[in-house]
């Protein structure tokens, strides 16, 4: 049984399961930045994106050059050629593929329902009321689904 504590929040489940996004591999800082930079900016070419992370990091355009072709290898990406550059999208939104990676640890550890759940519980101590809520709400709409 798979339990994925992001996935009960998560409004692009559809996307995520149309997309194949099975077994992500494992995701650099520099990686999850570029990622982050652009579900903040849906579009960003290397120039755009070394412009933002290169005040943080002190980085070359060909470093983001290189981070975006790994991306778009690994299918987070989609891009299109505007111009002599290509433009660069997410694939799919933070939620997917956090909810995607929870699945994945969970499925590594081969745990049973019960050691999900308390992983689960134990991750939900972390996050506010607000959060909460949501995820009960989520919870009782996804069981009045199943039910109908």
């Amino acid at each position: 049984m798979k339990i994925g504590f992001l996935l009960l929040v998560c409004n692009d489940y559809k996307l995520m399961t149309t997309l194949h996004m099975a077994n992500y591999p494992n995701l650099g800082k520099l990686e999850v930045r570029v990622l982050e930079y652009l579900w903040a900016n849906p579009d960003g070419t290397a120039k755009s994106i070394h412009h933002e992370l290169n005040q943080e990091r002190g980085i070359t355009v060909n470093t983001v050059q290189s981070t975006l072709e790994r991306l778009y290898r690994k299918k987070l990406l989609s891009r299109r050629k505007h111009s002599h550059s290509f433009v660069y999208s997410a694939l799919a939104s933070k939620e997917a593929v956090l909810g995607q990676f929870i699945n994945e640890m969970l499925e590594r550890f081969q745990s049973n329902a019960e050691l999900n759940v308390a992983a689960i519980l134990n991750a939900a101590e972390s996050i506010d009321q607000k959060a909460l809520d949501i995820l009960e709400t989520e919870i009782q709409r996804r069981r009045l689904e199943d039910k109908s």
